[in-house]
């Protein structure tokens, strides 16, 4: 079995190390000096936003102020061979606010080991904060598309 590609590797290590929470900082490392966000994957285009490394490293940081810390996994990461597609599961707490499980799916092109454009979509489900939360059925919210 062939191990991960290059662009790959740039992927998670963005996902590992920016997207979750724990060093936003790092999106330098992963990010061309523009990026191009689409809202929607192609062809359902909603918005495009561009960002600066250091302008998606305060929109995470502006999530973990809004949302808290959350637990980030990735549930799958494929090379197409245009570009990387990946799929998470985040679940946080707001203060004083209820859980909120987001499943989100994007697609990233990367060129000379940086990622130039991705599109991302997702749905929430809401859930009341504390002990029940784990017994408490889901609420889902419709779903939505933003950029990251």
């Amino acid at each position: 079995m062939a191990g991960p590609t290059a662009a790959e590797d740039v992927v998670r290590g963005f996902l590992r190390d920016v997207r979750s929470g724990h060093h936003p900082d790092r999106a330098g490392r992963y990010l061309a000096p523009q990026v191009e966000a689409t809202q929607g994957r192609p062809g359902s285009v909603r918005g495009v936003v561009r960002r600066t490394p250091e302008q998606y490293a305060d929109h995470v940081r502006e999530m973990l102020r809004t949302v808290g810390p959350w637990l980030f996994e990735v549930t799958g990461v494929v090379d197409t061979g245009g570009q990387v597609e990946t799929t998470w599961r985040q679940t946080g707490t707001a203060p004083e606010g209820p859980r909120v499980v987001e499943h989100g799916s994007a697609g990233y092109t990367v060129r000379e080991g940086r990622i130039t454009r991705y599109w991302i979509e997702f749905h929430q489900e809401t859930r009341p904060a504390g002990p029940a939360a784990d017994a408490a059925p889901p609420g889902r919210t419709p779903p939505r598309e933003r950029s990251r």
